[in-house]
């Protein structure tokens, strides 16, 4: 498989409970059009730092979590949105 090939069916099913949370934290924080920092994730979805960091390693892991450096910074982002970042925009345009 290429890197821009098709992504591998991810099974979201077997997510734990704080693992689709952290992930429906990280989706509803990047909607607002901003990057997503640990810190920011930390202070919405009020976890210890064990749990979160596993919880960000397991979903980074599995393909749902993408990490992206960019000033020399770490930010969290969906892999596969399948919604529009602009909401007045349909997907594609």
């Amino acid at each position: 498989m290429t890197p821009d090939g098709p992504q591998p069916h991810l099974d979201t099913l077997s997510l734990t409970d704080t693992g689709t949370y952290v992930y429906e934290t990280v989706a509803t924080l990047e909607y607002t059009g901003q990057p997503v920092t640990r810190r920011q994730i930390a202070q919405a979805a009020k976890l210890d730092d064990g749990t979160l960091d596993a919880m960000l390693a397991d979903l980074t892991g599995r393909g749902l979590l993408r990490e992206v450096s960019s000033g020399g910074e770490l930010f969290y982002e969906p892999a596969d949105r399948g919604w529009s970042m602009a909401p007045e925009r349909g997907q594609g345009m």
